[in-house]
């Protein structure tokens, strides 16, 4: 009987390791990252070349760690335009500055395709196919990656470069190019739950990848998406009405700004399992104890 609860307790203290675990980031799980894209984004104006840009395996296509930054990665590459560039229309030009992120392609692939907004240990198959907007100039230009949170930035000339991006890249999702924040990702017909991009942190890191290439912060990935700056109020309250705004406050027992907290508390709330569904488990897991342990005592 002993030996039977010593297992059953060794179950539990497991379940609730890894729904734990759950609950903090994904870790790395690559051991090289490529870029992978048309060949006119690594300096060669053939865009069909075959030994350059759309290949897994090519080193000079390798993202290397930045100094100092984990989980960030980054790669220089060269625009040049195609040999017969001022003949083409806009959407061929458009297609010739495509690229993908990739986790271990030099050995797996294409199996590990980062999908924007998601950690490199959930990347998969035919995922995120970013389209550099035509305001890439010829020359060099830097591309940044945090593969634990999927985001990727275009700096070129101390400046942001923004991007389309087709979400999912597999035959029967969509094929349209959007911008690259939630709403547009999910207006193209994604369910939220399948969308993980937090557009405040993705700007964050863009932000954080323009101070190292030494340019200045923006408010937001795409002109005319700032948010409106608030109104102000010119009214002027009087003492009185002070006064009796903070009798009232006491009478409710609950101020104004500790709601506001409190809210703001809960939409921090971390991805993955939360604390209550993990009680949740661990309750489940002692209940089915409880019935291995009847069970056994009815046998003996």
């Amino acid at each position: 009987m002993r030996k039977v609860i010593k297992k059953i307790a060794t179950v539990v203290a497991s379940v609730s390791m890894v729904a734990a675990m759950s609950l903090s980031a994904f870790a790395t799980t690559y051991d090289t990252y490529q870029f992978a894209g048309n060949p006119n984004l690594v300096g060669e104006a053939d865009p069909g070349a075959k030994t350059v840009g759309w290949v897994t395996v090519r080193e000079q296509q390798f993202l290397e760690p930045v100094d100092g930054l984990d989980g960030v990665y980054s790669f220089t590459g060269n625009y040049v335009h195609a040999a017969d560039y001022d003949s083409l229309d806009d959407d061929t030009k458009a297609g010739y500055r495509e690229f993908k992120i990739l986790g271990d392609g030099d050995v797996e692939g294409w199996n590990h395709q980062l999908c924007l907004g998601t950690p490199d240990a959930a990347w998969a198959d035919n995922q995120t196919q970013f389209r550099i907007d035509d305001t890439l100039e010829e020359g060099e230009f830097k591309v940044y990656v945090d593969v634990t949170k999927g985001f990727v930035a275009v700096i070129q000339n101390h400046q942001n470069v923004n991007m389309l991006i087709r979400f999912h890249s597999r035959d029967e999702d969509s094929a349209n190019f959007v911008k690259t924040t939630k709403a547009a990702i999910l207006a193209d017909g994604y369910e939220e739950s399948a969308v993980y991009l937090d557009d405040d942190a993705y700007l964050e890191f863009v932000n954080q990848c323009l101070k190292l290439e030494g340019g200045e912060a923006i408010t937001a990935l795409y002109e005319g998406d700032e948010a409106p700056a608030a109104a102000e109020d010119d009214t002027t309250v009087s003492d009185d009405n002070a006064n009796d705004k903070a009798d009232a406050e006491k009478t409710i027992g609950v101020s104004d700004t500790k709601t506001s907290s409190s809210n703001s508390s809960d939409d921090k709330e971390d991805d993955g399992l939360s604390k209550g569904a993990v009680a949740g488990i661990v309750v489940a897991v002692v209940a089915v104890i409880g019935i291995i342990v009847a069970v056994v005592k009815k046998k003996n």
